[in-house]
């Protein structure tokens, strides 16, 4: 089923927010601040797998992905939808945008295209953000 508003373009899916989302605990504390700092803006962890955690604001129709790999070596990258605003996000201070579009199987409820092989794949922007308020800020705008 594809959801659809004029303002947050078309996902699959909206997934409802899932308190046991966590998969078996946080990748590390780092995670754990960004996942308390999403939830003070209305994010809620609604899926989780061991490359991303999804992150869904239910009143504004937003979701948003954690990649967990890169929280390992304690980079913080989000994923936002492709149709999101990047020329805006390029502006909010200590972030960088990734050139090109990021894919991964495990962003679910994004759209999918042809990447490399014989299949469609989910993808979004990659979005590093330099530090937590960073991430704060493109939770604000997103």
């Amino acid at each position: 089923m594809t959801v659809a508003s004029p303002s947050s373009g078309s996902f699959r899916f909206f997934p409802e927010p899932r308190a046991d989302s966590g998969a078996g605990g946080w990748a590390n504390d780092l995670e754990e601040r960004l996942v308390a700092l999403a939830s003070e803006r209305g994010f809620l962890p609604s899926h989780a797998t061991r490359s991303e955690l999804e992150l869904v604001h239910p009143g504004r129709r937003r979701i948003v992905y954690l990649n967990r790999k890169r929280l390992r070596v304690q980079t913080i990258a989000v994923i936002v939808p492709p149709w999101s605003e990047v020329d805006e996000l390029r502006t909010i201070s200590g972030v960088n945008v990734r050139g090109d579009f990021f894919h991964s199987s495990n962003l679910r409820a994004f759209p999918r295209r042809m990447h490399e092989g014989n299949r469609e794949i989910p993808y979004g922007y990659s979005l590093v953000c330099a530090d937590v308020s960073a991430f704060g800020r493109v939770l604000d705008r997103s």
